[in-house]
């Protein structure tokens, strides 16, 4: 069964947003935007998304408190961290706390889509896999 992929792009800088979404459309995921924390993580608690680019550093909330609380509620969820601030201890941090993928800014357009298709074929293998 085909679905539609849909992704949700939470990070506080508007060109972030908008370009993630500009390329990840035109490759035919559907994908939301948000510019703060707290609605990020009300849409993604609402909603039900395939994947989730979360920014470390927003302006209202940590992104780690978000990505505890999205894999604590909808832990199948695909997570690719985003950050400006890359540190090894974040990096850890973050997949301790269940992220899938981590990509630092500044990342250019393949990052972005390598990452995307990475997260896709995981989710279609542990599908097909559970079936």
């Amino acid at each position: 069964m085909m679905r539609s992929k849909k992704i949700l792009i939470i990070d506080d800088e508007n060109v972030i947003c908008k370009g993630c979404a500009m390329i990840l459309s035109e490759m035919g995921y559907r994908c939301d935007q948000s510019l703060s924390g707290a609605d990020g993580l009300k849409r993604v608690m609402e909603d039900s998304y395939d994947v989730l680019l979360l920014d470390m550093k927003l302006k209202d909330m940590d992104g780690m408190k978000i990505l505890e609380k999205v894999k604590k509620a909808k832990p199948a969820i695909y997570v690719i961290v985003i950050t400006g601030y890359s540190t090894v201890q974040n990096a850890v941090k973050a997949m301790k706390l269940g992220a899938n993928d981590y990509i630092s800014k500044p990342f250019n357009e393949d990052d972005i889509i390598i990452a995307v298709r990475h997260a896709f074929q995981t989710i279609d293998d542990y599908e097909t896999t559970t079936q």
